[in-house]
């Protein structure tokens, strides 16, 4: 039988190969393709026991297996696992709850290349518990100390993010209700942190750390005004704004803005709304240094609460976006209208307006293209809403 390290080193040098796949395969594209090469490929997902309920995907590795959710007849969130060649296999995460009343169900946040899932689930009770799903589909289950589990309080602890080397981040709630932030590594040492003056809903990481171990999010402060942040390797925690960011607070429909992917060059990305009047949302990127660029998509509309990056501010909207090791950013705009469109911006700041093919953008209906992730491949996976109001699933390729 295989002992637990075997099958580590096994799953890592698998991670090695993967790597050195992408590397030829970057060079390849930088290099071979031609103008006029094939163009991007869409294809759909949509989970068969969602019966068209809903399908939403997540993340995506460089295997090409995509994770995310999907909702069952009842409004029951489950996960699921689509390999490359489209196999779908659904999981719940062991004691996962069925009562839609107090969101019960499985919900994946990320999965990393050697296969692993990470997410959390909602118990009877509506309180969260984080969970590791192996490629293999075997489960550890994990509560943060100090996390409330009161059946009552519908807290818990939730999961953001995890890296090729199984580290994991989150956040979770204590018996006042307030967030905190937290990194679990591989070996089972946990790290709570918060950010400095950090109230109310807490200190909310966004996404995954990266290989070296930094993260972002977003926090809420005593005036209920959210602000973003990054968190080194070393555990410095750096709160900010975005330039020209609003600071009336949600009570004045001021939603701040959020940090997530933190790509290996230890850049990051994020969204703030501007204090217009019209809370505006922009795209920023923010680099090692502390350098912040930001951008407005093609198309982007101006009126009040339109905009680039709009989901990935704290929001209550579903996540959106992403930036991989080569910089390229997959997000989402707003348009004038409010029809939802993707966006791919490389680099070197080109721009590609994506929408899925059978998304509904029809002015006014509040509908289209929600990109969630984009790996080092190029290859994109969101959702999009259809023109009967569905969610469902896409993978783009860009060959």
């Amino acid at each position: 039988m295989r002992t637990e390290a075997a099958t580590y080193h096994a799953r890592v040098i698998r991670l090695r190969k993967a790597v050195l796949a992408l590397c030829f395969a970057l060079c390849f594209l930088s290099v071979a393709k031609p103008a006029g090469a094939q163009e991007p490929r869409f294809a759909e997902i949509d989970v068969p026991a969602s019966n068209g309920n809903g399908t939403l995907p997540i993340a995506a590795n460089l295997e090409g297996t995509i994770t995310g959710w999907y909702w069952d007849a009842t409004g029951v969130t489950h996960g699921f696992a689509r390999s490359a060649d489209g196999k779908i296999t659904p999981f719940d995460a062991p004691g996962a709850g069925t009562n839609p009343n107090n969101f019960g169900g499985t919900i994946p946040v990320g999965i990393n290349n050697l296969g692993m899932v990470v997410g959390y689930q909602n118990d009877e009770n509506g309180v969260s518990h984080t969970f590791i799903r192996t490629a293999d589909g075997k489960y550890k289950m994990f509560d943060a100390p100090g996390a409330d589990v009161n059946p009552a309080d519908h807290l818990g602890t939730l999961a953001s993010g995890i890296n090729d080397l199984g580290a994991i981040s989150g956040y979770y709630y204590d018996s006042a209700g307030l967030g905190h932030g937290y990194v679990l590594q591989p070996d089972g040492k946990f790290t709570s942190f918060e950010v400095a003056g950090a109230a109310l809903s807490g200190t909310t990481p966004d996404g995954p750390p990266n290989w070296a171990g930094a993260l972002g999010g977003f926090y809420m402060d005593a005036n209920s005004q959210f602000h973003l942040f990054v968190r080194d390797p070393w555990g410095k925690v750096t709160a900010f704004d975005g330039p020209g960011m609003c600071t009336g607070g949600t009570p004045n429909g001021c939603y701040g803005g959020g940090m997530y992917d933190v790509n290996i060059l230890g850049n990051s990305v994020g969204a703030f709304m501007d204090n217009s009047g019209n809370f505006v949302s922009h795209q920023l990127l923010r680099k090692a240094d502390g350098k912040i660029t930001t951008w407005d998509a093609p198309g982007a509309g101006t009126g009040s609460y339109q905009g680039t990056g709009f989901n990935d501010t704290p929001t209550l909207g579903y996540p959106v976006g992403s930036l991989n090791s080569e910089g390229t950013v997959a997000s989402m705009y707003l348009d004038s209208n409010y029809t939802h469109h993707g966006y791919v911006r490389t680099a070197d700041g080109v721009f590609t307006t994506i929408d899925a093919p059978w998304a509904d953008v029809t002015p006014g209906d509040g509908n289209g293209t929600w990109p969630t992730s984009i790996n080092d491949l190029g290859v994109i996976t969101g959702w999009y809403v259809d023109a009967t109001f569905t969610i469902r699933g896409f993978v783009r390729t860009p060959w």
